[in-house]
């Protein structure tokens, strides 16, 4: 009774195995939709560094220096996985410190000159439905051939410059991309957001835009530094600090 027992037990183990490899291989089948370009998208990879090294990215961490219209600059350190919708960030200046993070396990919070709080619902579901679309996660996706992505040519930016429109798998626009002659980033959107881009900027093996400035020009960046790495962030990252926890407990 026990060898039957433990007979069924290893089929069911091994049919998990065999789904569950199916379901991961019809995930990496490669990226759908038009093929000029996802063609398009590929060169754009390899101006970024190349397919294979983004293809083993599985986070980046950056450092930008954020410049606005109406507000002093303040130093940007960003964590951001790759594998999925979570983000770290520490936002400082000399009168300002923010400590922020979101995650599937642990929504959007913040810490703001030392006062903690959890972001509205609508600024949680924001983050989530533009984070798979970030110029990053769409690098790696198409590294990868994640066929949850599929790209389109759109209307034109300006005169010559078509847009590469990204969709999800059922088909629901999330943002663009728009190359130059040599198949660099220039322009990105998501549902969201808009920048256009600077020249390209090499950080060790990974080469990126320099700087980027939003649609109306109030507000910029520039790119200090750039690390990638084959490794998930570390989990802990995205949790809220256990002392804000406790204080919100009393």
């Amino acid at each position: 009774m026990k060898m039957k027992s433990n007979i069924i037990l290893c089929i069911i183990l091994t049919l998990s195995v065999l789904c569950f490899t199916k379901t991961f291989s019809q995930a990496l089948t490669g990226v759908k939709g038009d093929p000029i370009a996802i063609s398009d998208l590929k060169s754009m990879v390899n101006s970024m560094g190349g397919l294979n090294i983004w293809k083993q990215l599985k986070s980046v961490h950056f450092v930008h220096r954020w410049y606005f219209w109406d507000r002093d600059s303040y130093l940007e350190n960003e964590i951001l996985d790759l594998t999925g919708p979570r983000s770290w960030v520490t936002m400082k200046n000399e009168t300002y410190a923010r400590l922020r993070a979101y995650s599937p396990e642990h929504k959007y919070w913040n810490v703001i000159n030392g006062e903690f709080s959890y972001t509205s619902e609508e600024a949680y579901k924001n983050a989530m439905e533009r984070a798979p679309y970030s110029i990053y996660r769409i690098a790696r996706a198409v590294a990868i051939g994640d066929s949850n992505y599929l790209v389109k040519f759109g209307e034109e930016e300006f005169s010559g410059a078509k847009r590469i429109e990204i969709y999800d798998s059922d088909d629901v626009l999330h943002g663009y991309i728009v190359l130059n002659h040599k198949k660099e980033p220039l322009v990105w959107a998501t549902t969201q957001y808009k920048y256009t881009f600077g020249p390209m900027k090499k950080f060790g093996n990974l080469s990126v835009p320099d700087w980027a400035v939003t649609a109306n020009g109030a507000i910029t960046y520039e790119m200090i530094s750039l690390e990638g790495d084959n490794h998930q962030p570390d989990s802990s990252l995205f949790i809220p600090p256990a002392k804000f926890l406790n204080k919100e407990k009393k």
